[in-house]
């Protein structure tokens, strides 16, 4: 597989779906988050709680992995994305405008949550307004393909959301 095939068929597969599982660990225990995400470059954005077990844990370990996959009937049809990198907390006002208008394209009711108090209970909108932006940034993503191959996967390095690496079989 070539790098633009590569590029291609991530990000539309990133596009199809919503949430990711998002997987952390510290002391030897680890945990999973199911989160909803916005795709910039390869780096996923999501909002949680910084109270949440793993936002708590992302700020004592930064290293996350994380899955994106489908539903499938048969292992044949099996596809999905494998990733390993970091997560941070956006802090920066520019950063956090820029990240927050990507994660509002793609989600769009999040703006409707922001301002219009009338479209949530107001427990949900107690919690709206107690979660931070983060962004995941991936450092290794694999895309496996099952329909190939059984166990077909291609592999690429990531830096700052872009791929630096060709595709590789992994």
């Amino acid at each position: 597989m070539k790098a633009e095939e590569f590029e291609r068929t991530v990000k539309s597969f990133m596009d199809r779906y919503t949430t990711m599982a998002l997987c952390c660990s510290m002391n030897d225990h680890p945990w999973t988050a199911p989160v909803y995400y916005a795709r910039s470059g390869y780096d996923l954005l999501f909002f949680s709680s910084p109270t949440s077990r793993h936002s708590q844990i992302f700020a004592q370990n930064p290293q996350a992995s994380a899955a994106i996959y489908g539903d499938y009937s048969d292992w044949k049809s099996i596809k999905g994305i494998q990733m390993e990198g970091v997560v941070n907390q956006v802090s920066s006002p520019v950063a956090f405008t820029k990240a927050l208008a990507t994660y509002v394209k793609r989600h769009p009711f999040v703006k409707d949550m922001m301002t219009d108090p009338k479209t949530l209970s107001s427990q949900l909108l107690g919690k709206s307004s107690r979660v931070s932006l983060y962004i995941f940034h991936p450092r290794t993503i694999r895309y496996v393909d099952n329909s190939e191959k059984f166990g077909s996967r291609w592999m690429v390095e990531v830096r700052e959301g872009v791929s630096i690496s060709e595709p590789v079989l992994d």
